[in-house]
C-alpha cells in the first residue's frame, strides 16, 4: 500500500485508500496553526490586490531586510524562498554528487531533495525517539566524510527541540572537517526560541538555518520560507529571477509584525498539548518531548497502529503516519495540536476503538 509522503489534502487521501470521505474530516496530519492566518489579513486584503499586477523585488525586498532586523543579522546572509522546500532543492544543487549525512527521523523532503541531485546520503537513525538524543559523536565521526549534515529541530516528526550547544559542538567540529551543518528550524517560532542558532550564522561560516512563515501563519498555500547564512550568495545561484510572489511578500512583511498573534498562538496550544500529552500517557501510550504544535506517540503496546490509523480514518480523523520515517517504521503516529474540540474529537475516535476492539482499561477510569 502505498501511504502519502506528506500530511494534509486529505481528500487525496481517502481517494489513495479507497475509502469513502466522510461528510466531516478532522485533519490531524497537517502542523499549520489552528486559528489560521493573522485577522489584519481581511482589512488589508484589498490593498494587496493592487499588488497582483506588479513584479516583486527579485531579492523579495522590502521582507528580506525587515526578517534581517527581525533576527539581527547581516540582510546579505538571508534568501527569502518559495516556502523552505523550495530552497531544500537550492541546498541540493549546492550538494549535487556530493555526501551528506542525514539524521533520522525527520523531514522526508530532505533524502527526496538530495536524490534528484544524485547526492549520496549517510543515514543516521536516533534511536531515543521520545527525547531525540543525538549520538554525537557517531555522527561527528560520519561528518568527516560528508559535505554536509542535515538536522530538525525542533524535529519534525516528533517536536523535540535539540540542545544549542549540541548543536554548536557539531558546527565546530563542521569547521574542522570542512562540513556543512544545515538546521531546520521550521517550527522553531513555536517555542521561546532560545534554542535556535540563528544568532550562530555569523559566528559559524558553515551554518546554515532554514526557517517558515507557512506554519505559524496559516500560509501554507502561499508559500514562504527564508534561509540564513554565510553561504546565501552561493545558494542564490540555484534560484529563478522573481522565485518569491508580490503577494507573499506583502503578508510576510505583514506576519514580521504580529507579535501578538504569535504569543497567543504559542499561548494557546500549550495548555491544549500538554493536556492530550497527559491523555496519552494515562492511557497507557509514549509520547515524545514535544514543545511545539504537534507530537508523536505510540499506541498500547496490544494495540495495532496501522488498524488504529484506519479506524479513525474512517470516522473523519486523519493522522499523519509514520511509514516513510525512518526509525518510527509505521509504529508511531504524530498528532497536529488544533482547538480543544478537535480534540476531545480524537480522543472520543480514541475510547470508541478500545470499546469496540475489547481493548479498555479499567485502569483508565473513563
Amino acid at each position: 500500500m502505498q501511504y502519502p509522503s506528506h500530511g494534509a489534502n486529505s481528500e487525496a487521501l481517502y481517494k489513495r485508500f479507497g475509502i469513502d470521505m466522510p461528510e466531516k474530516v478532522w485533519d490531524l496530519s497537517e502542523n499549520v496553526n489552528f486559528h489560521g492566518y493573522p485577522n489584519s489579513f481581511h482589512q488589508l486584503w484589498p490593498s494587496l490586490l493592487e499588488k497582483i499586477s506588479q513584479y516583486p523585488d527579485e531579492t523579495a525586498e522590502p521582507l528580506r531586510s525587515l526578517i534581517a532586523k527581525e533576527h539581527h543579522i547581516p540582510v546579505e546572509n538571508i534568501v527569502v524562498g518559495n516556502g523552505a522546500s523550495e530552497l531544500l532543492m537550492c541546498l541540493a544543487r549546492l550538494y549535487e554528487r556530493k555526501k551528506v549525512l542525514v539524521i533520522h527521523p525527520a523531514f522526508s523532503e530532505y533524502e527526496r531533495t538530495l536524490e534528484q541531485s544524485h547526492v549520496e546520503t549517510i543515514t543516521i537513525v536516533v534511536e531515543d525517539i521520545i527525547t531525540y538524543q543525538l549520538p554525537v559523536e557517531k555522527i561527528k565521526a560520519q561528518m568527516e566524510k560528508a559535505t554536509a549534515v542535515y538536522l530538525c529541530s525542533p524535529n519534525n516528526p516528533t517536536g523535540v527541540v535539540i540542545s544549542k550547544d549540541i548543536l554548536e559542538e557539531l558546527m565546530i567540529h563542521g569547521v574542522d572537517t570542512n562540513c556543512d551543518v544545515v538546521i531546520d528550524e521550521a517550527f522553531m517560532d513555536w517555542t521561546d526560541e532560545n534554542e535556535s542558532v540563528v544568532s550562530l550564522t555569523s559566528q559559524f561560516p558553515n551554518l546554515i538555518v532554514l526557517r517558515s512563515m507557512t506554519k505559524m501563519y496559516a500560509l501554507a498555500g502561499i508559500r514562504l520560507g527564508y534561509l540564513i547564512g554565510q553561504k546565501a550568495h552561493e545558494i542564490k545561484r540555484y534560484l529563478p529571477h522573481w522565485n518569491v510572489n508580490q503577494l507573499a511578500v506583502e503578508l510576510g512583511i505583514i506576519c514580521l509584525k504580529e507579535h501578538e498573534f504569535k504569543e497567543m498562538s504559542k499561548q494557546s496550544i500549550t495548555p491544549i498539548r500538554e493536556d492530550l500529552k497527559r491523555f496519552l500517557i494515562a492511557h497507557d501510550g509514549i509520547v515524545t518531548n514535544s514543545q511545539v504544535n504537534f507530537l508523536s506517540f505510540q499506541l498500547p503496546k496490544e494495540w495495532d497502529a496501522k488498524s488504529f490509523y484506519f479506524d479513525l480514518i474512517r470516522k473523519g480523523i486523519v493522522l499523519r503516519h509514520t511509514e516513510n520515517f525512518k526509525g518510527m517504521d509505521g509504529s508511531w503516529l504524530r498528532i497536529a495540536i488544533k482547538d480543544q474540540q478537535t480534540m476531545e474529537m480524537f480522543k472520543k475516535g480514541f475510547r470508541q476503538y478500545a470499546k469496540d476492539n475489547h481493548l479498555f482499561s479499567s485502569s483508565w477510569g473513563d
